[in-house]
């Protein structure tokens, strides 16, 4: 479970640098980027280019398709709804993980994981919204999609387990970077392009630690955690976000947002605990 803790903290370290990078590059550009030079700078790892075969296997197609739909659903949506309804729709994925992993996968839960799901997403409510919900009397697409987000990440934990397990953390990441990278390539030509070389040190950083090693830890961390613990481990995003938010870019927190994100690390170490 700790490569998926490892995971999550880096996961968790991206916010920041992706609000900025935004500001200077289309997002539909920086999907393109992101995947594509991750993609690349893997490659030498296939010795031979026979294997790259692989990337078409049935089974990498389709699990790479809810991994790229979050990505590209979240970046339209952030542009049409506000921050607070995003983290909490987005984050709604644990809630989805266990309605699936039951109806789909016949999973069965113990009271444990249940109440971290329950405390872990109480405490994404509160540090999203404050307990304010005057943001959420009306829904519009933006919230939609941002809900859409959080239903494709759990698609992704909840299948994941299974496909790392056959075809190997490497291959799977692989194929994720080469499908979100073809998948963005149509979607360019749909917005205004904008890139900034002086965004390159941030891009260069969520390539090779928030991509390539956090996608690899998450594929060799998933193979012995359940759908469900997973789906909370990975919550410990939002507290290392919160975190950098307030020690680093001098962000200020309410008591209560705080509270949350207690409720959100207590879930998580109830599911952590052997």
């Amino acid at each position: 479970m700790i490569y998926l803790v490892i995971a999550a903290v880096i996961w968790g370290s991206s916010f920041p640098v992706i609000t900025y990078a935004l500001g200077d590059v289309s997002p539909f550009v920086f999907l393109l980027v992101r995947f594509a030079l991750a993609f690349v700078l893997l490659l030498p790892r296939y010795r031979r280019l026979d294997r790259l075969k692989t990337l078409f296997h049935r089974d990498l197609i389709l699990i790479s398709i809810p991994n790229t739909l979050a990505f590209i659903l979240q970046y339209k949506a952030q542009e049409l709804t506000t921050a607070s309804k995003t983290a909490l729709f987005i984050n709604s994925s644990p809630v989805f993980v266990a309605i699936f992993s039951a109806v789909l996968l016949k999973d069965r839960f113990t009271f444990r994981q249940m109440a971290a799901m329950v405390i872990a997403f109480a405490g994404v409510v509160v540090t999203s919204t404050g307990l304010d919900f005057s943001d959420f009397s009306a829904i519009n697409l933006g919230d939609l999609l941002c809900l859409g987000v959080g239903i494709s990440w759990a698609f992704f934990i909840i299948y994941s387990k299974g496909m790392a397990k056959k075809h190997g953390a490497y291959n799977m990441s692989q194929a994720l970077y080469f499908w979100a990278a073809m998948s963005a390539v149509p979607l360019v030509g749909f917005e205004d392009v904008r890139f900034s070389w002086a965004v390159a040190p941030a891009v260069v950083y969520l390539t090779v630690f928030t991509t390539i090693l956090a996608f690899y830890l998450y594929l060799k961390g998933v193979q012995s955690v359940s759908a469900l613990s997973t789906s909370i481990v990975i919550l410990v995003e939002i507290v290392v976000a919160f975190l950098i938010s307030h020690f680093f870019l001098g962000e200020s927190f309410s008591t209560i947002e705080s509270v949350g994100v207690m409720m959100v690390l207590v879930g998580v170490l109830m599911v952590m605990k052997k």
